[in-house]
């Protein structure tokens, strides 16, 4: 009797072992969005000063390792592909558990869409990652239409939506290490170039208003980093801005002017091309993004904005 209970116990310890090695296999290693949250998690406690969240446009344009060793500040990208703003609220209350942040910045490209929900892409992207909690089911169900709302389940258990890959599986990817770098910290490089034109949209002054669930969200994000007590600095990263865009910041600028400029600012850098060096022929690697060489000049001039506005540790000394 005694040997039969060993054995069984052998056989569900086998099962979850291969269980476990089949999910890793199995699972989505999108680097827009799944890994920067798994790679978080791996953050110490106490080590991220600098929040980055947001879209592409963020964990694309803004280098970590250019921040600590220009300026000595250490900085984390979490952020996803085409984020919607609920989704980066909730990627926030998620964060706050585990870190405490002297900063949260946040890129806002995408407070310019009009949908209120989004692809399955997307929503696997910008919730995979996360372990299992009430945020991440938030986060699900925010992005799903009503007639969905029954699979959220299925994504917040996640291997009914990706278990049909054990087609695409071969011996060799049980033999591949996933295990993210200890030295990684979000940033996905751009390393092709394509030639852009300057955008102007200096005389664009009309407004044109968020939806009223991306509206709803911002502001949720805003008084919840209030209550945690950190300061926001919401930022766009250099791209090439079209006039609807302009006119979404429009608003933005004006909704913010009730707020104290030691709770929250908004530094938008396509307004400085020039300072921060930007080469439109040499310096982006789409109309949205910039290439390596162009977030090495943003994130060495964002560096000192950051050391200049705010108090944050210099840890260039430390051993």
């Amino acid at each position: 009797m005694k040997r039969k209970g060993i054995r069984i116990l052998v056989f569900f310890l086998l099962a979850g072992v291969l269980l476990s090695q089949l999910n890793r296999v199995l699972a989505f290693r999108y680097e827009d969005g799944i890994l920067q949250m798994e790679g978080f998690y791996k953050q110490s406690r106490g080590s991220v000063d600098v929040l980055v969240m947001g879209s592409s446009h963020a964990y694309v344009d803004i280098d970590p390792a250019v921040l600590e060793t220009e300026e000595g500040i250490y900085a984390y990208d979490l952020c996803a592909s085409m984020q919607p703003i609920w989704d980066t609220y909730y990627d926030l209350k998620e964060a706050l558990k585990y870190q405490q942040p002297k900063l949260i910045v946040v890129d806002i490209y995408r407070l310019v869409e009009s949908f209120d929900y989004v692809k399955e892409s997307k929503l696997i992207k910008s919730t995979f990652g996360m372990r299992p909690s009430k945020e991440k089911m938030a986060a699900i169900r925010e992005s799903l239409p009503a007639e969905q709302q029954k699979d959220a389940w299925l994504y917040f258990l996640e291997f009914p939506v990706y278990h049909n890959r054990y087609r695409e599986v071969t011996f060799s990817d049980f033999l591949t290490d996933y295990s993210l770098p200890e030295d990684y910290r979000g940033h996905v490089p751009a390393d092709h170039v394509e030639a852009m034109k300057r955008p102007d949209v200096s005389q664009v002054t009309e407004q044109m208003p968020m939806t009223e669930k991306t509206a709803l969200y911002f502001q949720k994000l805003l008084e919840l980093a209030k209550q945690e007590k950190i300061p926001v600095l919401l930022i766009l990263t250099p791209y090439i801005v079209q006039e609807d865009d302009q006119k979404v910041y429009n608003t933005v600028t004006e909704l913010l002017s009730a707020y104290p400029e030691e709770e929250v600012r908004f530094i938008d850098f396509n307004k400085a091309y020039d300072e921060i060096g930007i080469d439109f022929a040499t310096d982006f690697a789409d109309y949205d993004h910039l290439n390596m060489a162009g977030c090495q000049k943003f994130s060495s001039y964002f560096g000192k904005v950051l050391r200049t506005l705010y108090e944050l540790p210099d840890h260039r000394n430390e051993q």
